[in-house]
């Protein structure tokens, strides 16, 4: 039986972590096994329409040789933005700890952030038709909690740190197991860092398996 002192939301404000610097999402690629736990527990925390992802996971096959890869997308959390830059309402801000979010009394639906992100990390809310993305779970992690996806991730894969910290246990991992940013020739100075990342990855995985657009059901358009 769980006891009651052990549901996290019991424990908030009574043990809190220190504010991050520079919040950052450490991807091990390498222990990913592309349960889409990440992806389904961040539709949950945050009422996700359906077919909207702020967390994906790419189903990646390298062709030439007998290889299946799992890579979880999410907002990269650029220092220098495209989004943010792109954005003719000032809707996209960047809060203390460095985290890009989208100020939805803001946005006016112009869509340009959605063109100028090099990830394809930010889609148009069907019931709103506001520009939505992954925030890091601002609303989880200002009371001192991680973010969702790295909170139910079965083997670890994702990893929540302070990138500016170079004492953090997650920061000295990264470091030792080369932590690379996905598609670095974008310039965008991300907070996402993937461990094992392979370049043949970064050419596959716009493809993939994902839901369709148009039906309930997982496919395949792997190219």
């Amino acid at each position: 039986m769980i006891s009651v002192t052990s549901i996290p939301w019991e424990n908030i404000g009574k043990v809190r972590s220190e504010p991050k610097k520079r919040a950052g999402i450490i991807v091990d690629l390498r222990l990913c096994v592309g349960c889409h736990s990440c992806s389904l527990a961040c539709k949950t925390e945050h009422n996700i329409p359906l077919r909207c992802f702020r967390t994906r996971v790419r189903y990646l096959e390298r062709g030439d040789k007998l290889t299946l890869k799992f890579f979880p997308l999410i907002c990269m959390h650029c220092q220098d933005s495209p989004c943010l830059k792109a954005c003719p309402c000032n809707a996209i801000l960047r809060l203390e700890d460095k985290t890009v979010i989208i100020d939805k009394n803001r946005c006016g639906s112009e869509k340009a952030c959605v063109k100028a992100c090099p990830y394809g990390a930010i889609y148009i809310d069907p019931a709103t038709d506001k520009a939505d993305k992954c925030d890091l779970c601002a609303n989880r992690t200002a009371l001192g909690m991680e973010p969702a996806c790295v909170n139910v991730c079965p083997v670890n894969a994702l990893k929540y740190c302070d990138l500016e910290d170079p004492d953090d246990p997650v920061v000295i991992y990264a470091r030792k197991h080369d932590a690379k940013a996905f598609k670095e020739e974008a310039g965008t100075n991300p907070s996402v860092f993937y461990i094992g990342l392979e370049k043949w990855m970064e050419k596959k995985v716009e493809n993939g398996i994902q839901l369709s657009s148009k039906e309930d059901e997982i496919i395949y358009v792997q190219k």
